[in-house]
């Protein structure tokens, strides 16, 4: 069985995991992932996997990692090394969405405080309200934050799916280890899925 058969586009999401460039750009956390996110096209697959996706009102759910120091409550529960190294900084470029990743139509979960997506945050408030079924990940690190979330959602219930070449982490052996692990799919196979969609 495919991963969208029987599904409608209004079924499906596409959460982006902390798409952002502290990881895309010139930081020390981009440096981890560099080879890996160059190699394998990865901003480009996802932006033409998105543009597919939005032409066919498919969910698209952003998931960014925000540290602000203001809101003290939240911040205590973040994990150490964000902070250690300054990364995903409140009303800074490393807070920022990678160019083109985002528009207004996308959805953004809020009050994240862990590298589970849905740890503290709404994202599993969001999925029950637009009732998805379906869901495919993008974003960074394939094996912590994304695999964390994925996780957490497959013991929901939900049908979890890796874009392979829409995520990256430090190097082939942890991707391809969880590439192994989840149902995965490369994002030119899903982008003709979508457009099959109804």
């Amino acid at each position: 069985m495919k991963p969208t058969d029987n599904i409608k586009p209004d079924d499906i999401a596409i959460i982006l995991i902390e798409f952002q460039k502290t990881w895309t750009e010139r930081s020390f956390f981009h440096k981890l992932i560099r080879k890996q996110y160059e190699s394998k096209n990865v901003y480009q697959n996802t932006l033409e996997l998105l543009e597919v996706a939005r032409k066919k009102d498919v969910l698209i759910i952003q998931a960014p990692f925000i540290l602000d120091k203001n809101n003290k409550e939240k911040y205590k529960q973040i994990p150490f090394p964000p902070k250690l190294f300054g990364q995903f900084t409140a009303n800074t470029w490393r807070a920022e969405y990678t160019n083109g990743i985002y528009l207004k139509t996308d959805i953004e979960v809020s009050g994240r405080s862990g590298f589970d997506a849905c740890m503290g945050s709404n994202l599993q408030q969001i999925l029950k309200k637009h009732n998805i079924k379906k869901l495919y990940f993008a974003g960074f690190t394939t094996d912590h934050c994304v695999a964390d979330t994925m996780d957490t959602l497959i013991s929901d219930g939900y049908e979890c799916t890796l874009i392979s070449d829409c995520t990256a982490t430090r190097n082939n052996r942890l991707q391809n280890k969880i590439e192994k692990k989840y149902q995965s799919i490369m994002s030119n196979e899903l982008i003709k899925e979508i457009e099959h969609l109804a």
